[in-house]
């Protein structure tokens, strides 16, 4: 029987969703989540994905200047410190990156209160069959991920699930264990 291990004391009271927040909200609470440091390159990373994921909303005469911003911006995370978070991404609130470096986060979502360590794969599994639409995972609130860790295709990791370091994921993670290995398994206590 696998251990559940009860992560709800790390989500806020707060429930509205990042896409209830204006901006400037969701970028404080970031500054905040980055326990306040200006260079921390996990900050920048997440400041930079909420205003790709933003520009939509904005008026169109300034569309243009932010679409170029954004990708000065987003290159320069990427190279710099080798943190991707594709536009695309869904990112849910107080989101933090630890370290810099080989952080991929291709994901469908990615949900509140989600601590994620340096060479972080998240994307999808190729297949032989190219025809065939790749799907992204999905990770749920309060889930840990450790360094190393991969998570690839159609999966989702449940919420409050501990991905221990060097674990590669390519099946259903559920909520509230622990995984360890490659592949992935549940550990125990």
């Amino acid at each position: 029987m696998a251990m559940v291990i009860d992560r709800g004391d790390l989500v806020s009271a707060d429930q509205r969703s990042a896409a209830e927040l204006s901006l400037a909200e969701l970028v404080a609470e970031d500054f905040r989540t980055h326990r306040s440091k200006l260079a921390s390159p996990g900050f920048w990373a997440v400041a930079t994905h909420r205003l790709g994921s933003r520009i939509h909303r904005a008026p169109s005469l300034l569309r243009a200047p932010l679409e170029a911003v954004h990708l000065v911006a987003s290159t320069a995370v990427d190279w710099v410190w080798g943190i991707h978070v594709p536009r695309e991404t869904t990112l849910g609130r107080r989101v933090h990156i630890w370290h810099f470096g080989s952080t991929l986060l291709n994901a469908r979502s990615i949900g509140n209160d989600v601590h994620i360590r340096h060479d972080t794969t998240v994307g999808p599994l190729r297949s032989a069959d190219s025809s065939r639409r790749e799907a992204l995972p999905v990770i749920e609130d309060a889930v840990d991920l450790g360094s190393g860790t991969c998570i690839m295709g159609d999966v989702t990791v449940g919420r409050g699930a501990v991905v221990l370091a060097n674990t590669v994921v390519l099946e259903e993670v559920p909520a509230g264990v622990r995984v360890f290995g490659v592949p992935g398994r549940i550990i125990p206590g």
